[in-house]
């Protein structure tokens, strides 16, 4: 025998082999597949009358050589043989069933029965087209369609026949046919159809007619005719022919294959009886092919042989029980033969009977229930199927001891201690193939057998043991061709694939794929089978083109053996000519073994790679479907280059949305809450992406990438760009070059959404070597978010914001200073002012609706600020709208506000520098619409240079009683000529750092009374106030200052003095009017008055009270003359210099009229005072401003 099985199962012991044969070239191989699939689902068959199932085998090929071995075990003769063919005429049918006969002498030595099904003609035999030409044929036709107990079956023996030969089934045998064949001289050269009316040959006529037999023909149903009766008159001994219209109209073909099965066990089961009563010296030698040279010219008459006939025919008789269904009474004649063979030594019948045993007691402990008989079929071929299938299905056996069919279920118990137990069955097993390795002729039943045992020991799930019987198969050397090799890899692979040792499984499958083309000559059939094998070889190295399969740990495999199957995987498939299919291994191979690779084989590997892809156009980014099933998907190159981070960058402040406050709305978001719990999110989960900032529609946005290039050369990008969702986007794709080795790399993604909504970024599309790639973020394991998500606004419109000051070098960063777009600065003098132009461009495609400014700073400066710059928002608002390229200008007048007061501070350092943001805020068209807006500012920055400091300051009287002098110390602090001009007077010039003082005269005014503290807006940086009185007399002062060398001017402010009561006192309106006499004369005069010693000095003090009173007030009025602010002794009073008023009126004048005699002398003081006592006894004092007196002596000589 030298072809292997090598499907064989234990349970195989059980079945009858039938052979089905694709018969005749018109019918197709897929109608084929469909009758073939129908058929082996048929593998148990339950008798009728009978308590046992017919197992069955199905065999679409099967070698004549191994028929022969079926003296040797049964289970291997071919008992059934199922024809399918197809036909539409007689002549087509005759040629069909030359080719069914000629299969059916291949094996008539050992067949017990056969089918013949054809396809394409009515149930009845006749031709379709004839069906609708004969009406009479036609309705019969209708009739056999519904009755489809025997409709359509042809055949030589009639019922009667069937049932004598079911009686006595004794047949004459021969040597090489223990089960003896039906005679051929029998029936020979007659084929009759039997149907609902058997047909019966018309000699008379030159076309034969068949009839319907009497038994079944309905009363008064006339013949029917037959026309084409001749061309059947052929041998068909024991042939039967089933015919159908069509596939779809064959719905009764199941019960029909039933029959013939039932039919085969019936033969079966006539044989087994036979065989059990057959005589002793009736006996014959059953042998093996190779045995029976052995035998020739050997006596026979000898005790040995004799028990070689009687141990071999009680073998047999134990194939036939457990073909019949009958397991434990095979067990005993097993043991009875291993008992009568043992003496003489028939050590290959013996391993035969071990082997036998074993597989009955596999059938026992592991019975096969009918709903499984369709899984073992057809389980071993090329398909790579990993996993213990077959530890499921001994699962499912052993869950069904409880239904056992074996024949003896009337006695389990028995049975049981009949049947070995299972530890025990690999015993039996090692025994026989002890026995069978003795004979290098049974390499073969060594082969299968070891195979046998594997697959039973994988049910009971002890993986090592069968690995040792596979193992075994290795060693065992036999003459078998090179697809009988391959085979043998592949089925060695499948079956340590089914006890887990995946590696040693893909090393078979790879060893069956180099055998495939070890031959020089090998085809491209021969390269596909290679490929096939391959690829089903790669889940053993650990190779998976499935990125959702591969682990995020480390590398598992070997690299170097990875390496070496994707080599042969892409020569194998540039062999087959699939370049595409080569072009994803290449791919892969780089993507994920790159880091193991030397620089030469990255260097290499990347140049196979560029070749491949020049040599098609296909993009290689959808998955490709291999010949097998099998679907290759598209490996993203995601490490070259390596991505370390993927980060969207916000959009410039100044061009980033912002929420547009509406008025009276609420910007309080609640508390702030914080924990340093992490809640709800573990360490390693990704977050969602969601950003914190938007995008705005139809403006360009940007995502940087910092990359790496692992190879050893330049690694040129031709294209790369974004793959978003949600919105859709006007990618601006790049193609950067990154140097060889080097890393982080900056590379720049631009994009623009055209309309608003919620953008999510799930990757990145790149084509690097020819090969495009879609890389998600969710496959890149060194992020932490699987995709980005932003909000697209609406469109807003741009400005371009610049001012008419020159720009500044530097300036300070503070709150909002992202938002500056440009600077702005000036030098001026306290109390100087110059006038700014701000200029807005519409850059942008939007109309700017809504404009508004306001200066950034401190709450504490705001409006110290507000003084310093001033604008009109009134000529803001009559400019808009601002169309597309449309300019707007307004003035910006910028004011050196001071408070003009000394601090002790050092002038050098004086200046004060005074900086602040003015923001504007725009908006326009739908996104004005959904409020939203655009803010950009421009830093302003103002250096204050001190230009006049006001030292001293005082309150004095006119010569006119309801005026006042403010006298003001100037300081020239600004380090130029200086000139100061106030009233109508003409210009004082100051020199740098001089002094000069200077007299105002106003009116005394009546001050406005003290406002609210919130009424107090105006404080400077300092945090200095301005005085209530000063700013009110601020309107009343204009003293102005200027440096002709800078051609600058200004005014100076007094807003910020603080006067004393006596100062305000001059300043206020007195209710008291005074008129003061000097000898006559009123005073006072300008300069001081010289006297001369011992002249007499008459003072006339009148004073008028104008202040209100009701009732009782009184008043004191008195005059004093005294030197250094003490009582002098050198002054003598003529009459009275003091005076008491009872009672004063409003309007009264109180009169005082002293004189004074001074007699030495010196600088005299003359002090005037009113006290107006009120009521409630409250004093007020008024004083005339001091009378100085210079006071000469008079020389003796005078007198």
């Amino acid at each position: 025998m030298s072809t292997i099985d090598y499907g064989q199962t234990a349970e195989d012991h059980q079945g009858l082999l039938v052979l089905v044969k694709h018969t005749g070239q018109a019918l197709s191989q897929q109608k084929f597949r469909k009758v073939w699939d129908r058929t082996k689902k048929l593998n148990s068959v339950s008798i009728p009358g009978q308590n046992r199932n017919a197992w069955v085998r199905y065999k679409q090929h099967y070698p004549k050589e191994n028929n022969e071995w079926g003296d040797f075990q049964a289970h291997r003769k071919v008992l059934g043989l199922i024809s399918v063919g197809e036909c539409r005429t007689v002549e087509e049918f005759e040629d069909l069933f030359d080719h069914y006969k000629n299969v059916k002498e291949e094996y008539a030595s050992t067949l017990f029965n056969s089918r013949l099904i054809v396809f394409g003609m009515n149930r009845d035999g006749t031709p379709l087209e004839e069906e609708m030409d004969n009406p009479v044929l036609s309705l019969h036709s209708s009739q056999d369609k519904a009755d489809s107990e025997d409709s359509g079956v042809t055949s030589d023996i009639s019922p009667s026949d069937n049932v004598a030969m079911h009686e006595k089934p004794l047949l004459k045998e021969t040597k090489s046919d223990p089960y003896g064949s039906v005679s051929k001289s029998s029936s020979e050269g007659k084929i009759t159809f039997v149907g609902k009316k058997p047909l019966k040959k018309q000699e008379s006529s030159p076309v034969p007619v068949y009839q319907y037999s009497p038994i079944s023909t309905p009363p008064g149903t006339p013949p029917l005719q037959r026309p084409h009766s001749n061309s059947l008159t052929k041998d068909s001994t024991g042939a039967e022919v089933l015919f159908f219209p069509s596939i779809q109209d064959c719905s009764d073909l199941e019960e029909k294959l039933k029959e013939f099965i039932v039919s085969l066990f019936f033969v079966l089961e006539g044989k087994r009886l036979d065989r059990s009563f057959e005589r002793h010296d009736r006996i014959q030698l059953l042998c093996a092919p190779f045995e029976r040279k052995d035998y020739v010219g050997l006596d026979t008459d000898t005790k040995s042989f004799r028990k070689k006939c009687q141990g071999r025919l009680r073998k047999h008789l134990a194939d036939l029980c457990l073909q019949a269904g009958l397991p434990g009474e095979a067990i005993l004649h097993y043991e009875t033969a291993i008992d009568i063979l043992r003496p003489v030594n028939d050590a290959l019948w013996i391993g035969a009977c071990y082997e036998g045993l074993s597989s009955a007691a596999v059938v026992i402990n592991y019975p096969k229930s009918v709903a499984l008989s369709g899984l073992r079929r057809n389980y071993f071929s090329l398909s790579s199927k990993r996993g213990s299938s077959m530890l499921n299905e001994a699962k499912l056996r052993t869950g069904s001891l409880n239904n056992k069919t074996n024949g003896m279920e009337s006695a389990p118990e028995n049975l049981s201690r009949v049947a070995p137990d299972p530890t025990d069955i690999m015993d039996k097993f090692r025994e026989a193939l002890g026995h069978y390795s003795k004979f290098k002729s049974a390499a073969v039943i060594e082969i299968e057998l070891s195979l046998k045992a594997c697959r039973v020991l994988t049910m009971q799930g002890k993986c090592l043991q069968a690995s040792t019987f596979l193992q075994n198969v290795i060693y065992i050397n036999c003459n078998i061709s090179e697809e009988d090799k391959i085979l043998r890899y592949c089925t060695l692979s499948e079956l340590y694939a089914d006890i887990g040792f995946h590696r040693k499984a893909a090393f078979f499958k790879r060893i069956a794929a180099m055998q495939c083309v070890s031959s020089p000559q090998a085809t491209q059939q021969n390269w596909s089978c290679c490929y096939s094998l391959l690829i089903q070889a790669l889940d053993g190295y650990n190779i998976s083109h499935n990125l959702i399969e591969r682990c995020n740990g480390p590398h598992s495999g070997w690299p170097v053996l990875q390496s070496r199957v994707l080599n042969e995987l892409i020569f194998s498939a540039r062999r087959m000519g699939k370049i595409p299919i080569a072009i994803r291994h290449t791919t892969f191979m780089i993507h994920f073994l790159h880091q193991f690779m030397t620089l030469m084989e990255k260097r290499d590997i990347s140049q196979t790679l560029e070749q491949l892809t020049t040599q098609t156009d296909d993009g290689n980014c959808q998955s490709l479907a291999l010949d097998n099933g099998m679907i290759l998907p598209p490996v993203p190159l995601t490490t070259i280059p390596y991505v370390k981070s993927f980060k969207l960058i916000r959009m410039r402040p100044h061009l980033e949305p912002v929420k547009l406050k509406r008025y009276g709305e609420s910007t309080n978001s609640g508390p702030f809450i914080f924990t340093p719990l992490n809640l709800g999110m573990s360490r390693n989960d990704k977050d969602d992406g969601k950003m914190d900032f938007c995008l705005v529609a139809r403006d360009v946005c940007e995502v940087q990438l910092q990359v790496y290039n692992p190879l050893p050369d330049e690694l040129k990008v031709t294209q790369m760009g974004l793959i978003v969702e949600g919105v859709e986007l006007e990618p601006y794709p790049c193609n950067p070059s990154i140097p060889a080795e080097t890393g982080p790399y900056l590379v720049k993604l631009l994009c623009r959404p055209k309309s608003e909504g919620e953008l999510h970024i799930i990757g990145y599309f790149t084509k690097v070597m020819g090969v495009k790639s879609q890389c998600r973020l969710k496959d890149l394991d060194q992020l932490n978010f699987d995709k980005i998500k932003v909000s697209v606004v609406p469109p807003l419109p741009q400005i371009m914001l610049t001012t008419s000051l020159p720009k500044a070098d530097n300036f300070l960063s503070g709150d909002n200073s992202e938002y500056v777009v440009t600077s702005g600065t000036t030098v001026l003098y306290a109390g100087q002012s110059m006038e700014c132009l701000v200029t807005l461009q519409n850059t942008s495609l939007q109309p700017v609706e809504h404009v508004d400014a306001e200066v950034i700073c401190k709450i504490e400066e705001k409006d110290y600020l507000g003084q310093v710059f001033q604008w009109s928002m009134e000529n803001i608002q009559s400019q808009l709208p601002l169309q597309p390229n449309g300019i707007m200008c307004f003035t910006l007048c910028i004011n050196g506000v001071s408070d003009f007061l000394s601090d002790n501070v050092d002038l050098e350092t004086a200046d004060q520098c005074v900086e602040c943001l003015l923001r504007v805020e725009y908006s326009g068209g739908d996104g004005l619409q959904a409020s939203h807006c655009r803010q950009c500012a421009v830093n302003l920055s103002v250096d204050i240079c001190p230009s006049v400091i006001i030292q001293v300051w005082d309150a004095l009287p006119a010569e006119r009683c309801d005026h006042c002098y403010l006298i003001f110390d100037l300081l020239n602090a600004s380090g130029h000529d200086l000139s100061i001009q106030h009233s109508n007077q003409e210009s004082v010039f100051i020199l740098p750092g001089h002094t000069e003082r200077i007299a105002v005269e106003i009116e005394r005014c009546d001050f406005p009374s003290l406002p609210d503290m919130t009424y107090l807006r105006n404080r400077i940086k300092q945090s200095k106030n301005t005085n209530h009185y000063s700013t009110y007399l601020n309107q009343f002062v204009d003293i102005r200052w200027k440096i002709p060398s800078l051609k600058a001017s200004g005014k100076l402010s007094i807003d910020y003095i603080e006067w004393s009561e006596e100062q305000l006192r001059q300043i206020q309106i007195s209710p008291i009017e005074w008129e003061v006499k000097l000898n006559g004369s009123f005073f006072p005069q300008k300069g001081a008055l010289e006297w001369s010693v011992l002249d007499c000095l008459d003072v006339v003090a009148s004073v008028t009270v104008n202040t209100e009173e009701s009732c009782n007030r009184s008043a004191l009025l008195y005059i004093t003359c005294h030197q250094d602010d003490d009582d002098c002794d050198n002054v003598s009073v003529l009459g009275v210099n003091t005076a008491f008023f009872e009672t004063v009126k409003q309007g009264q004048s109180l009169l005082i009229n002293p004189a004074f005699l001074i007699h030495c002398g010196g600088i005299y003081t003359i002090d005037i005072k009113c006290v107006v006592i009120s009521s409630e006894e409250v004093e007020e004092t008024f004083h005339y401003h001091p009378v100085k007196l210079h006071v000469i002596e008079i020389a003796d000589s005078a007198f």
